[in-house]
């Protein structure tokens, strides 16, 4: 049985991956605190762990703390998966491959493996990325921005007397709580619109709009044509697990 992780800036997901059956695990903000303890806790009844497979976009002294752990636990290192220039079906837009987010690749390369058409995904976490993707399997690159969270942490941070606690969305807000909070959305769904006009005209035909990400809520209800994907991280971990198992084979 294998163990897969999907190591965010904010949250740590994960799920075991046994023969062909993918099964979720659990999920937890790490933030700054030690991984150790949630760790413990989190993998106390997980038994039979042969591999373990993770896509990471934390700095590397993070990386060492799970493989630690993962050694004291597992008896066995950590196998941090990088964005190569092409894989499963996928080819990476990027000149230096290494550059764009395992993350992004992964879930990119889950997507194309389900669904073989124009597509533009938008993956709302600490940042939101947008990418562009051909019913072939090329990427035709991204954007990465603030995700409408981190927008309002950074005008809270660095304006006097703005307070967004408890604002919501309003389409012509007349008070600042509200401002702020529609006006990060209005900044997210401009760029998701502008990108996949775009990517219509690129890609010679208008792609479908996918939302993922532990942050697409807010944005679903104003997205009604967007379609919604869960756990293609962790999905396309299964697949380069699979992957890995075809090259093995004699």
């Amino acid at each position: 049985m294998r163990l897969l992780i999907d190591l965010g800036n904010t949250r740590l997901k994960w799920a075991t991956l046994a023969q062909d059956d993918l099964r979720a695990g659990g999920v937890f903000a790490h933030g700054q605190e030690p991984l150790e303890a949630a760790l413990r806790a989190e993998w106390s009844e997980l038994r039979g762990i042969e591999a373990v497979l993770v896509a990471s976009v934390v700095a590397p002294a993070r990386e060492e703390e799970l493989d630690a752990f993962v050694r004291t636990r597992f008896g066995r290192h950590a196998d941090f998966v990088r964005t190569p220039a092409a894989a499963l079906g996928l080819r990476n837009a990027y000149a230096e491959p290494a550059r764009l987010g395992v993350d992004r690749f992964l879930a990119l390369a889950a997507l194309h493996a389900e669904r073989k058409r124009a597509q533009v995904l938008v993956s709302v976490g600490t940042a939101l990325t947008i990418d562009a993707l051909d019913a072939g399997g090329h990427h035709h690159g991204g954007l990465i921005l603030a995700s409408p969270r981190l927008m309002r942490e950074a005008v809270l941070g660095r304006t006097a007397r703005v307070d967004a606690l408890g604002g919501r969305w309003n389409d012509m807000p007349d008070n600042t709580v509200d401002a702020v909070v529609a006006g990060s959305l209005y900044a997210a769904l401009g760029a998701i619109e502008r990108f996949a006009a775009v990517a219509a005209d690129r890609l010679g035909a208008q792609p479908a709009v996918v939302l993922t990400g532990g942050g697409a809520e807010e944005l679903a209800p104003l997205l009604p044509q967007a379609e919604r994907a869960h756990d293609l991280v962790l999905r396309g971990l299964a697949r380069w697990a699979a992957e890995q198992d075809a090259r093995d084979r004699p």
